[in-house]
């Protein structure tokens, strides 16, 4: 489980689950406090996501960035770059780390968000929702192989006003959720991406040859990204299954949609369960490969503009939800090779 550094005061960025002597379910730093160490700059600083490869390797996302969320402008911390590190799950040990450069995501404005794992090519897609001027959304290409990176940005990663209202639970977010690429999701066959903004309910692809080709200009590369439509809902994250459909949340209806683009257009999108309560802000999901999806809910919505109770009186915050969609994950059609 990951825990944002977002403001002051989070021990550990990424944890296990477990149960205590009293059967209460809490979490434990891993692989370690030390590898979470604020301070030391080798260490993981804020982990936003992971995914884990069919090796057993856990591809995690640290945004360096931390605390930009708090009240006191004093306590943003910049001084760490973003960087992936790679951890064998089973041992806890960690056999890589790929510092980024400033200029594929800014020391100052990146938030690196979302990932997802070409296992044949050994590449990670990671979506960018900067909240800055130095970057105003991007895909992020890190080559594992290569131990290099590139970035894209053009007007699909960034927001855009094109009119969709924004209301959660009856209330108008369009003016506060101004916020670029964030949903991304990986055909099995690894040859296209999908991904999609927080701030309205556009989706785009783009083919992932071009896309992770360093030689490629933005021009280029922006000459394979396809605007697919606009979903029922603007989402937070996005998956998709080794049966080729899309799943994704709507945050407008609290609902999981999927959509299967070899059946036809986004206007074809189903509704594959919904609930008021249970699925308020969709945002990570997981697959467990055995024909269910599990999704983390966060009413993030209440978290940074006001009003989450943390009480308890008007239920959980934070929910793990187990979904049946009868497929596995995208990553389950074909293994990858181990890379020293």
């Amino acid at each position: 489980a990951t825990v944002p550094r977002w403001r002051t005061g989070v021990w550990s960025t990424l944890s296990e689950v477990i149960r205590n002597s009293t059967g209460h379910q809490v979490l434990r730093p891993w692989p370690s406090l030390e590898e979470n160490d604020p301070k030391d700059c080798s260490k993981m600083q804020y982990v936003q996501s992971m995914e884990i490869d069919s090796q057993g390797v856990m591809w995690v996302v640290d945004v360096g960035r931390k605390y930009f969320a708090s009240a006191d402008p004093a306590d943003v911390d910049n001084t760490c770059p973003p960087k992936m590190v790679l951890i064998d799950v089973s041992t806890g040990k960690v056999v890589d780390t790929y510092v980024f450069p400033n200029e594929v995501a800014p020391y100052t404005g990146s938030f690196l968000n979302d990932i997802v794992i070409d296992e044949a090519n050994q590449v990670g897609y990671i979506s960018s929702t900067g909240n800055n001027v130095t970057d105003l959304g991007s895909l992020v290409v890190y080559d594992r192989r290569n131990k290099g990176s590139r970035r894209f940005q053009d007007r699909s990663t960034q927001y855009n006003d094109i009119g969709d209202r924004i209301i959660i639970h009856g209330e108008d977010y369009t003016d506060k959720l101004h916020m670029p690429s964030d949903g991304i999701a990986l055909s099995p066959d690894g040859s296209k991406l999908y991904y999609s903004p927080i701030g309205n309910f556009d989706l785009f692809s783009v083919d992932t040859s071009v896309l992770r080709d360093a030689s490629k200009s933005d021009k280029e590369v922006a000459a394979a990204v396809r605007h697919i439509g606009q979903k029922r809902s603007n989402s937070d994250g996005m998956t998709m299954g080794s049966n080729g459909v899309l799943y994704f949340g709507g945050l407008t209806t609290n609902s999981l949609y999927s959509w299967d683009p070899a059946a036809g257009p986004l206007s074809s999108t189903k509704t594959v369960v919904q609930d008021d309560y249970r699925l308020w802000w969709i945002d990570t999901f997981a697959w467990a490969n055995d024909g269910s999806v599990w999704v983390t809910t966060n009413r993030l919505n209440k978290y940074f503009f006001g009003g989450m109770d943390f009480s308890g009186a008007s239920g959980p915050n934070f929910r793990i939800v187990r979904i049946e969609v009868g497929t596995d994950s995208y990553m389950s059609q074909g293994g990858a090779e181990e890379v020293a």
